[in-house]
């Protein structure tokens, strides 16, 4: 039996360090903002327990703006485990909880890349869980040099679910809810609770967006725990870009709890019950959306699409964003030939 547990949005400012001339600078920063942090998770992890706490994407530094990969890597990426994490580790140690967070990562590994890369740490201060977005804009995705990364950690480690005495938990960050097949692959290796950190508009359902919780959470018949960020401090973008809204919503895309506006807040908790979910998987019949899928129809026509290049940066890293829109007009190429976008008239 699992027992129930509680999760809670810790929906907090991002302090971007965009404006920091140097890593020591950017870095002052981060430790700061891990600081007001560790001691938010204080006062929200209290009492009976267990709790999962989930701080939104990238919250530690914003994102790249007119960085080049170089400069990025140099002055805001951090090492997941590494130092600027040991503190929530610690945190995660004396609160007995589990902690995700969301940051730009820079692994030696993978020389000249860098990830956003959501992290769960458990209560022994482990972490657990990894996972690197990919579909992004922002940074090189794992699809960018994809032979090279399945050999090295297969679709276990490409798509992660953490085997918790809580359930199966899985992450994936901010605009990868607007893409079915992201959500569907770690209910395919049986994750349960899907921690969604973001950094998204949040008061309105732009592009579907909110929406597109709902649908994740309900579709794959899992939890899904949505924090997003209260407003991006020091960058050239305005601080309403990212209006909280946080929110928590059952396997049936329920609305649990929701912040409901701006501002730092943890009132998004809400008691996550896997083992109801479990009985709802088990239970044939119209309401089960897993059950009735049929996916052998639908693969011949996958295995045919191939859009956005594959490998891309195999050879060489991205050295900054515009290479990302080179590759994009070369999908909307792939696109336009295979007659799934039509191309405007150059004549109007």
């Amino acid at each position: 039996m699992v027992q129930a547990w509680t999760a809670t949005c810790m929906q907090v400012y991002t302090h971007t360090v965009n404006s920091a001339s140097n890593r020591d600078e950017a870095m002052a920063i981060v430790n700061k903002s891990l600081d007001r942090w560790v001691t938010l998770a204080k006062g929200t992890a209290r009492g009976a327990g267990p709790y999962v706490l989930l701080f939104p994407e990238f919250a530690l530094t914003g994102f790249p703006l007119l960085e080049s990969a170089e400069e990025w890597i140099d002055k805001a990426c951090i090492e997941i485990p590494g130092p600027e994490t040991a503190k929530l580790q610690k945190a995660a140690q004396e609160l007995k909880c589990y902690i995700g967070a969301n940051s730009y990562e820079r692994d030696p590994e993978w020389p000249g890349r860098y990830f956003n890369c959501s992290y769960l740490i458990d209560p022994s201060g482990d972490v657990i869980l990894k996972y690197r977005r990919i579909n992004t804009v922002h940074t090189a995705s794992p699809h960018d040099f994809m032979d090279a990364y399945l050999d090295k950690y297969g679709l276990e480690g490409t798509f992660p679910v953490a085997k918790t005495p809580l359930g199966n938990i899985a992450m994936m960050p901010c605009g990868e809810i607007m893409y079915p097949e992201a959500a569907r692959m770690f209910m395919f290796r049986g994750a349960e609770v899907l921690l969604h950190p973001t950094s998204d508009h949040g008061a309105a359902d732009k592009w579907g967006w909110e929406s597109a919780k709902k649908v994740r959470a309900s579709e794959n018949m899992m939890y899904l725990i949505s924090t997003n960020a209260t407003g991006q401090i020091g960058t050239f973008l305005p601080e309403g870009q990212t209006l909280g809204h946080s929110k928590i919503i059952d396997y049936h895309g329920r609305i649990l709890a929701d912040v409901g506006g701006p501002g730092e807040s943890t009132v998004a908790s809400a008691i996550i019950d896997v083992e109801a979910l479990r009985r709802e998987r088990r239970i044939p019949g119209a309401g089960n959306r897993l059950l009735r899928q049929r996916i052998e129809m639908y693969r011949p026509l996958y295995n045919e699409s191939s859009f956005y290049p594959p490998n891309a940066f195999a050879d060489a890293p991205m050295d900054s964003k515009a290479r990302i829109m080179e590759l994009q007009e070369e999908a909307l190429g792939k696109m336009a030939e295979a007659g799934v976008v039509n191309m405007p008239d150059s004549g109007n």
